[in-house]
């Protein structure tokens, strides 16, 4: 490994996905649900309503895994299957109002955190770290859909 002044973007990465990883463990025990429910919570806050089959895509879970995690956060009154306007046939999982405010409650310290962080850049870095981290995202989502259709 690379001692600190060396270190490359990827080792930045690397550090910072563990401490997500980290901190999405801590918040899912506060929130008194499992990480596999807090990351479908991300999921539906970050791409908006979604079917089952496609949220247990994007989280790597069977339908009757999907299914069983969708139960609970619709019994804890974080989401709701509605209708789904394109194909009667199948209902879309959205989060709650309820849902939302709860996730808010518990992240409002981490998300002032990071908006002061990112205070003390200029415009231009912004700039910088944002086409960064898009390109970072982009490549995270088509490996993990690689890795995803190899099973």
């Amino acid at each position: 490994m690379s001692r600190p002044e060396e270190e490359t973007l990827a080792d930045l990465m690397r550090a910072h996905s563990s401490a997500a990883m980290r901190y999405a463990s801590a918040l899912a025990k506060r929130m008194g649900i499992e990480t596999s429910e807090l990351a479908a919570l991300e999921h539906l806050q970050g791409a908006g309503p979604m079917t089952p089959g496609r949220l247990g895509g994007r989280l790597s879970m069977s339908p009757g895994a999907v299914t069983a995690l969708v139960d609970r956060l619709e019994k804890r009154g974080h989401v709701e299957r509605m209708p789904n306007p394109e194909d009667r046939r199948s209902a879309l999982v959205r989060e709650t109002e309820e849902g939302l405010g709860d996730s808010l409650e518990h992240l409002w310290p981490y998300i002032l955190a990071m908006r002061v962080i990112e205070e003390g850049f200029t415009e231009e870095e912004r700039r910088v770290i944002s086409r960064f981290l898009r390109a970072a995202t982009e490549a995270t989502h088509r490996h993990a859909e690689e890795l995803s259709r190899k099973q």
